[in-house]
This record gives C-alpha cells, sequence and structure tokens, in this order.
C-alpha cells in the first residue's frame, strides 16, 4: 500500500477545537460562516462592521458581523493488539491494522487534525499509548511497532478500559479490531464511548470463514472468544463455519448500529475509497 493513501472523512458536530482546520466549530474567527451580530465595543473589528444592520438600530449601536472558523477535531486510532490479531496467511490482522492506521495518519495529518493512538490487549499499557499531537511523530513509530508485533496468549479485556483515557473533548475514533470477543465486553466498551464518534473497523480475513478447503485439517478461530481450534474440516462442518460468521456479521452490525456506528468490515485489503464513501453515506458534514 502507497504510504500516502487518504481518504476523505468529515464529522457532523461542530468541533470545539481551537486551531485552523477544516471543521465546523463555535470557535469565532476569520471563517465564512455567518453566527450572527455583536456591537463593535463587545466585538472590536471594525473590518466586520454591518452598516445596514447599524442604521436600522434605534440606539444608534455599531454592529459587526461575527463568523465561525473552520477548526481542527481530534482523532484517537484504537487498535486491537489481542492474540486474534495475529491470525492470516498472506499477512495478519495485525499487519493490515498497521496498513489502516497509516493511512488513518495520512488523512488525519492532511487535514491538520490533532492524531493519537491507544493499543489494548488484556490492558492498555502506557507503551502503547501516543498522546494527541498536531506533529504525531510517536502515533507513526508506535504504527511500526505494531507491523513487527507479535501478541501471545493475550486477549481483549483492555478494551473495557480504552474510555478512561480518551480525550474529554468529543473525539472521532477508528476503533480496529477482529472483534473476536464476547459481545457482552463489546456492548460495555460502546456504552462508555457514547460522548464520542466511534468508526468500528471490523478485520475478518477470508481464510478464517470464506477460502477453506472443502476437506482437511485447519486452525480456525472462535468469532466470540478469539480462541483457536484445530478441526477436521468436512462439509457439514465448513457450513456450520459459515453460518456462524453470517449469524456474528448480523450481530455486530446490530449492536454498533445501536450505537450510532455503523461498522466498517475488511477483509483482507483496504481500499481508502471506500472509507470515504462510508463517511458520506453515514456521517454528513
Amino acid at each position: 500500500m502507497n504510504n500516502i493513501e487518504t481518504f476523505d472523512y468529515h464529522i457532523n458536530w461542530k468541533t470545539k477545537g481551537h486551531h485552523p482546520g477544516q471543521h465546523k466549530s463555535d470557535q469565532r474567527g476569520m471563517g465564512i460562516e455567518f453566527a450572527g451580530h455583536s456591537n463593535l465595543i463587545d466585538y472590536p473589528d471594525p473590518r466586520r462592521i454591518d452598516i445596514r444592520q447599524s442604521m436600522r438600530d434605534p440606539l444608534e449601536q455599531i454592529y459587526v458581523r461575527i463568523f465561525n472558523q473552520r477548526s481542527t477535531t481530534p482523532v484517537m486510532i484504537v487498535t486491537d493488539l489481542s492474540s486474534s490479531m495475529n491470525y492470516g496467511q498472506k499477512k495478519t490482522k495485525l499487519n493490515l491494522a498497521a496498513e489502516i492506521a497509516t493511512v488513518i495518519t495520512n488523512s488525519a495529518t492532511s487535514k491538520s487534525d490533532a492524531l493519537g493512538f491507544i493499543g489494548f490487549n488484556d490492558h492498555t499499557e502506557t507503551n502503547w499509548w501516543s498522546p494527541l499531537s498536531y506533529r504525531p511523530h510517536k502515533t507513526r513509530l508506535l504504527i511500526d511497532r505494531l507491523k513487527k508485533h507479535n501478541p501471545q496468549s493475550s486477549g481483549h479485556q483492555g478494551i473495557k478500559n480504552v474510555f478512561r483515557i480518551l480525550p474529554n473533548d468529543h473525539t472521532l475514533i477508528f476503533l480496529i479490531s477482529d472483534f473476536h470477543m464476547p459481545k457482552i465486553d463489546i456492548e460495555y466498551s460502546l456504552s462508555k464511548l457514547t460522548k464520542h464518534t466511534l468508526v468500528p473497523i471490523i478485520l475478518w480475513n477470508k481464510s478464517e470463514y470464506q477460502d477453506l478447503p472443502r476437506f482437511g485439517i485447519v486452525s480456525v478461530a472462535d468469532p466470540e472468544s478469539g480462541k483457536e481450534k484445530t478441526i477436521f474440516l468436512r462439509k457439514k462442518m465448513l457450513t456450520k463455519i459459515k453460518n456462524t460468521y453470517k449469524k456474528r456479521k448480523d450481530e455486530l452490525e446490530k449492536l454498533f448500529l445501536k450505537y450510532n456506528s455503523p461498522a466498517f468490515f475488511v477483509n483482507d485489503d483496504f481500499i481508502p475509497l471506500e472509507m470515504t464513501k462510508y463517511f458520506n453515506e453515514h456521517y454528513h458534514a
């Protein structure tokens, strides 16, 4: 994947960011979004005097036009580091997560947004955190580290504590995981993230449920627990695996929609244009 690839995203809320950017905000500034009038004493900017509004005032006050500037918004990448993310044949889910995180980083920096990173397994370890920054050097270092990460016997319980270390302001969160974990843990986490906007990026490798051999011994991951098991594959078992994943997909889509966070599924390749379409469909500016 080309390292300069990006996708276009926008938000459907007014950010509180003070830095000039590309999103609607409540911050007064040199923007083009008209926000109302103020008298010249309270807002001393003669360049914005509204002569017509001033002439209408029987008290003969001088009025100026007020505009909102376009501002930045905080963006966080949150990535699953559990053992199930090490699954993959051509490339692991962690490799794919690193590719996606790179494109998110490129996209956020192209909009001048502040970016941070959180990785979780059974814990939310500080050596996998990067605070929000307009020059996300540490985030890029963690993404490079992610490419080589080889988790062994690690779970996902840290997802339930991610909310504790997120920014206080409304944040756009890209949550990257295969979500091979109990539904109750996912729902608990979603219930703690309602003040933010969440984009769940679900990584499923085709080789774990679709491109399976018709017959033989294979290792497969349980889509609910993430645990791998070795089975003797026959036609009946193949049908059962496909049906299990189909049911799981339906469950995840309904669960994320319940929290106004439409799921974005990725199989073996991430296509930035599809993410642009996702934002155009679900998050109208």
